[in-house]
C-alpha cells in the first residue's frame, strides 16, 4: 500500500469522495445534505489517496479551521480494504502534513452511531471534545481532537 498526496480535483480522490457521499446518503438519507457545503474540496489544504496494487482504496483530506487547528475531512476506505490500517496510515500522513504546516491540533467528527469509526479514532489518540463549527448542537455528531504539534501519533 502506498499513499500519494494529490490535488483536490484528482479523479481518484473525487471518485472515492463520491463513494463516501453515497455511503452517507444510503445510511442517513438526505438529512446529511446540510453539511455538503462544508465538504468543498477546494477548501482542503491537503488531500491524500491510498493505493493498493495501483487501485485507489482510501482517501483523506484536511483543512485549516483556524491558525493552529486542522480538521481531518473526507476520511474513507473502501469496505473490502478496511481492517488493514489504511485509515490509520492516511490520518497519520495528514496529521504530519498539518503539523508541518504549523497546526498544533487536529479535530475530526463522525456520527455518534459509527462505533467502529469512533473506536478507530480513539486508537489513533483522539479524545472527545466539545462540538465545533457547523457541528455545534448537533447531537448526531461526536467531535474529537488530538495534539499533533510534532506530527507524530500520540
Amino acid at each position: 500500500m502506498k499513499i500519494e498526496f494529490v490535488e483536490s480535483d484528482h479523479p481518484d480522490l473525487l471518485n472515492l469522495v463520491k463513494e463516501l457521499d453515497t455511503f452517507f446518503v444510503e445510511r442517513y438519507g438526505e438529512t446529511i445534505q446540510k453539511y455538503h457545503k462544508y465538504h468543498d474540496m477546494d477548501s482542503m489544504a491537503c488531500a491524500a489517496v491510498a493505493y493498493t496494487e495501483g487501485q485507489p482504496v482510501g482517501c483523506c483530506c484536511w483543512r485549516a479551521i483556524d491558525a493552529v487547528t486542522a480538521e481531518i475531512k473526507r476520511m474513507f476506505v473502501k469496505p473490502e480494504f478496511r481492517k488493514h490500517s489504511i485509515a490509520t496510515r492516511l490520518v497519520k500522513e495528514l496529521e504530519a502534513h498539518a503539523a508541518a504546516s504549523g497546526c498544533h491540533r487536529a479535530v475530526i467528527e463522525t456520527y455518534t452511531d459509527m462505533f467502529e469509526t469512533i473506536t478507530a479514532y480513539e486508537r489513533m489518540g483522539y479524545t472527545r471534545c466539545a462540538s465545533f463549527g457547523e457541528f455545534t448542537n448537533d447531537r448526531s455528531i461526536v467531535c474529537m481532537e488530538k495534539e499533533i504539534s510534532d506530527g507524530t501519533m500520540r
